[in-house]
């Protein structure tokens, strides 16, 4: 997986947009599924998708542990 630290230095150093998603955001997980089926849909590239699906699984368990999500700061 790259690194999201690194990604958003790139982001900065090319003036171009970023958006970034936190385990606690109530809105996350259904942004990153939907996200998630546009890329099944788009994606040609197996790695890509297999990274953004161990995303998603990360996002759900992570809210299964926790079981408390907030509206986003």
């Amino acid at each position: 997986m790259k690194n999201p630290i690194q990604m958003i230095k790139q982001c900065i150093e090319k003036d171009e947009p970023y958006f970034v998603l936190r385990g606690q955001d109530i809105c996350a997980l259904a942004a990153i599924e939907t996200y998630y089926k546009e890329v099944r849909q788009k994606v040609k590239n197996p790695y890509f998708i297999e990274e953004i699906e161990e995303i998603m699984k990360d996002f759900k368990a992570y809210r299964e542990e926790v079981s408390k999500t907030k509206i986003p700061d």
